[in-house]
């Protein structure tokens, strides 16, 4: 009788100690299926699933383009490396602007990543705000919004850098994988002139 009171008691001990360390481990886990609303709402964007952030980013802006019958875009793991890069980079130089600090543009940075293809655009942002919040700001500004609304874009990336304060950097990169250069071409020298417009050059 003892010795199974004993069993009992080491049996109960081994299941309280594995119920434990099953409620510390759910404990550590990060929160990785909700929408990032912002740093002061959500907390480190890190603590979310970076895949589904694009996915969702991704099927937002898909959404908006097929209202206005544009192409629907893909996602490039290759740009998302890119904009991630680039993110970090105008962290480093504190200015949300489209030049790296090695004299980089939008379309180096994409051949570095290994994409083929024509750059028509890119927006960058600095803000607290979350990832809905971002996209709402670029269609705001008409530049970012043509950006957005580029039909010849077929190609997407989207890059973050949050800093310790919690600001977040954030950068979308467009390309035109077509392989009609001289389309894509010209779609980028209509962006160019919006460019020259806006800042009357």
């Amino acid at each position: 009788m003892l010795e199974i009171m004993f069993n009992f008691f080491l049996l109960t001990k081994r299941y309280i100690l594995i119920t434990l360390l099953i409620i510390l481990n759910i404990g550590c886990v990060n929160n990785k299926n909700g929408i990032y609303i912002g740093n002061q709402d959500s907390g480190r964007i890190e603590n979310f699933d970076s895949t589904e952030i694009r996915k969702r980013h991704l099927d937002y802006l898909n959404a908006l383009r097929l209202e206005r019958g544009l192409t629907n875009l893909l996602i490039s793991n290759s740009l998302n490396s890119s904009a991630a890069t680039h993110a970090r980079d105008i962290f480093k130089q504190q200015r949300a602007w489209n030049f790296g600090s090695d004299g980089s543009s939008p379309q180096k940075r994409a051949e570095v990543s290994g994409f083929n293809g024509v750059v028509t655009g890119e927006n960058v942002s600095e803000t607290y705000e979350g990832e809905f919040l971002v996209l709402q700001v670029w269609l705001k500004n008409s530049l970012s919004r043509n950006v957005l609304l580029n039909n010849e874009a077929t190609h997407l990336g989207l890059g973050w850098y949050q800093q310790e304060n919690g600001k977040i950097w954030w950068v979308q990169v467009w390309v035109c994988k077509n392989n009609s250069w001289l389309s894509c071409y010209k779609d980028w020298c209509i962006f160019i002139d919006q460019i020259i417009n806006f800042f009357n050059f």
